[in-house]
C-alpha cells in the first residue's frame, strides 16, 4: 500500500508540475495575445492618422491646384494687360506716324518704311492688317498734292475750329 501511496503522490506531483507548466505556457500565450492586441490597437491608431493625413494632403493638393489655376489665370491676365496696354499705345502711335508720313516726300517715306519693317522684324510681333496695309503703300508714288485756295484772311480761317464749305446751288 505504501508503494501505491508513493506512486499516487508521485503521480500527483507530476500532474501538478504538468499543470503548472501548462498554466505558465497559457500565461505566456495570454501575454503574447495581449501584446498582439496592443499592437493591433496602435496599428489601428496609426492607420487612422495615415487616413487623416492622406485626406488632409488630398485637400491641400486640391487647394494648391485651385490656387495654381487662379495664379496661372491671373498671370495670363496680367501678361495680357501688360502686353495690351503698351501695345495699344504703340499701335496708336504707329498709326499716327504712318498717317503723318504719308504727307512727307518719297525719300522720307522710304526711310520710315525701312524703320518700321526693321522694327516689325526685330520685335517679332504681328501687327494689325491696317498698319501692314498702310506700311506696304507708304513708299508708293503719290498723285500731285491737292492745293486748296481759301479766300479771305488766313488768320480768320486758321483760328476757326472748322471751315464750312458753301456750295452754290444750281437752279
Amino acid at each position: 500500500m505504501e508503494t501505491n501511496l508513493q506512486e499516487l503522490k508521485d503521480w500527483q506531483d507530476g500532474a501538478r508540475r504538468m499543470l503548472d507548466r501548462e498554466i505558465e505556457q497559457m500565461r505566456e500565450e495570454l501575454e503574447q495575445k495581449t501584446d498582439l492586441l496592443r499592437f493591433l490597437e496602435v496599428t489601428g491608431e496609426l492607420l487612422k492618422k495615415i487616413d487623416r493625413l492622406n485626406s488632409e494632403l488630398l485637400e491641400e493638393r486640391a487647394q494648391r491646384q485651385a490656387a495654381e489655376v487662379k495664379l496661372s489665370e491671373l498671370n495670363k491676365l496680367s501678361v495680357g494687360v501688360a502686353r495690351k496696354s503698351p501695345q495699344d499705345d504703340i499701335l496708336k502711335a504707329m498709326r499716327g506716324y504712318l498717317k503723318i508720313s504719308k504727307r512727307k516726300n518719297l525719300a522720307k517715306r522710304e526711310a520710315a518704311k525701312m524703320v518700321f519693317t526693321e522694327l516689325f522684324t526685330s520685335a517679332q510681333v504681328a501687327f494689325p492688317e491696317d498698319i501692314m496695309e498702310s506700311l506696304s503703300h507708304l513708299d508708293d508714288e503719290q498723285t500731285e498734292p491737292r492745293v486748296v485756295n481759301v479766300a479771305g484772311n488766313y488768320n480768320d480761317v486758321h483760328d476757326n475750329d472748322s471751315v464750312g464749305i458753301n456750295e452754290k446751288k444750281v437752279v
